[in-house]
């Protein structure tokens, strides 16, 4: 299991922020150009939420294909699934895979699934 190396130590993402909001029940695919992991300043919008709250954020550059508009990246902020992400994208993506995440239910305690799949077997982004 790798360990997210701690806040402090992380480096400030630069702008522009390009956050992935899932929606619960839904797949997203994501082909891995590069990665970074750093932080973010975010506004939680949750009942209950402080107003602004520095977390660990893994960027993820995709293709136009993934992501059509710009930036050509993702922010992704949810703790559990950078936590799960990080030790995958520390392994490394085999060539002709892409990520599938899944989330569970609506809000700060979701779960999410995360799985590789060949790209080929993709019928729509």
């Amino acid at each position: 299991m790798a360990y997210l190396p701690p806040l402090r130590t992380l480096p400030e993402l630069p702008s522009p922020i390009e956050i992935l909001e899932t929606e619960p029940c839904r797949d997203y695919y994501i082909k891995v150009v590069k990665w970074e992991i750093g932080k973010l300043t975010i506004r939680p919008r949750w009942l209950g939420a402080p107003p602004t709250k520095e977390v660990v954020c893994i960027r993820i550059w995709t293709t136009e294909k993934y992501k059509p508009t710009w930036p050509p990246y993702w922010d992704i902020t949810p703790a559990r699934l950078v936590s799960q992400l990080y030790a995958l994208l520390r392994e490394g993506i085999p060539e002709g895979y892409v990520l599938k995440i899944h989330r569970d239910i609506p809000g700060p305690k979701a779960h999410f699934s995360i799985s590789l799949v060949k790209e080929e077997e993709i019928e729509t982004v």
